[in-house]
């Protein structure tokens, strides 16, 4: 599908219940009806692709996904993650994911799926569902079920063992897929296969990249200081410390003087340095309120010039120096 580049990322309107034994961090208090109206919404602004997951509030993301675009479905792309265990033994267990993946399809109201994302490194000790897996896949994509199949891959740089590296490659030759997930944003490090950058890869076998996170959980928008209202947690559920929350609200200052204060703003800027990151990237940008889906899709504009995207990237990469200056000082977590 030629879609547009900005997707929705539908984990907040799951609501907290994970299935995971723990409330999620902070998210939406939107009501259902003003959730699906955001996603009907999306769609008339020219959203085609919408994340979620079977976990993402036990389903109910899913079957509120479901409802919303129920007469659009073929102007859209779902992509979905199997996260969900159960009792079962792994949740790439054949009969389980089968299960799952039905489920699914029961909750979006739908008879097949676009993208099926399976985590990278979640193929059970020794990989032991790898082939397994990839072999139940491929019977339901011949089946026309799954129409294709992607890897969500680790955040951050990575790792300098060649071991893992040569572990990754031989998951992503075993189960070829056809997408690529991954969560980035201007304050992390670009992730990496095997040495070799992630967008280098995937433009080297011509694959798009889903790209979550993209506002680093609200911080690139400028809107918490040092002491918010709430603290906003990193994607291994840590808090953020005061000192961090200091150096990235401090940080974004020179983006503030060029381009103006509102968070929006600031939002659009986050937005298109992910965009620009590599040419085949699809956004995905969660949101809380209605009225913060529209003014993803009416402000993202036009691409960011040369010069205002350098000093994007530059202030980017000076917030993550300090960053990782506090981390190695110790002064990550709080």
């Amino acid at each position: 599908m030629t879609v547009h580049p900005l997707g929705v990322g539908c984990r907040p309107i799951g609501g907290r219940d994970t299935g995971t034994g723990s409330p999620a961090a902070p998210r939406s208090e939107l009501q259902d009806d003003d959730a699906r109206d955001g996603l009907k919404l999306a769609v008339k602004r020219g959203a085609a692709v919408f994340d979620t997951a079977d976990i993402y509030g036990l389903g109910h993301s899913q079957r509120l996904l479901g409802q919303a675009l129920a007469h659009d479905r073929d102007q859209v792309c779902i992509t979905t993650r199997v996260a969900h265990r159960g009792t079962a033994v792994h949740t790439y267990a054949p009969p389980h994911l089968r299960h799952q993946l039905e489920q699914t399809l029961e909750n979006l109201q739908t008879g097949y799926l676009d993208v099926v994302l399976l985590d990278a490194d979640s193929f059970g000790p020794g990989d032991c569902f790898l082939n397994d897996t990839a072999i139940t896949l491929h019977d339901l994509r011949a089946r026309e079920l799954v129409r294709a199949v992607g890897l969500s891959l680790p955040s951050g740089p990575g790792t300098s063992d060649p071991a893992a590296g040569a572990r990754l490659v031989h998951v992503l030759e075993t189960v070829e897929p056809e997408v690529l997930a991954t969560r980035y944003n201007g304050l992390s490090a670009e992730p990496s296969i095997a040495g070799e950058t992630l967008f280098a890869y995937a433009d080297r076998k011509q694959l798009p990249v889903l790209v979550g996170e993209p506002l680093a959980r609200g911080l690139l928008t400028g809107k918490y200081g040092a002491t918010p209202p709430f603290t906003p947690v990193d994607s291994a559920g840590r808090y953020f410390s005061a000192e961090q929350l200091a150096a990235v609200h401090d940080g974004l200052e020179p983006l503030r003087q060029h381009f103006g204060d509102d968070p929006s703003v600031l939002a659009r800027l986050a937005l298109r340095f992910c965009l620009a990151t590599y040419a085949r990237s699809i956004v995905l940008a969660g949101f809380s309120t209605s009225d913060q889906l529209e003014s993803n899709y009416a402000l993202i504009g036009e691409p960011l010039v040369d010069d205002d995207f350098a000093l994007v990237d530059d202030t980017y990469r000076r917030i993550r120096t300090r960053l990782s200056a506090i981390a190695t000082a110790g002064g990550s977590v709080s």
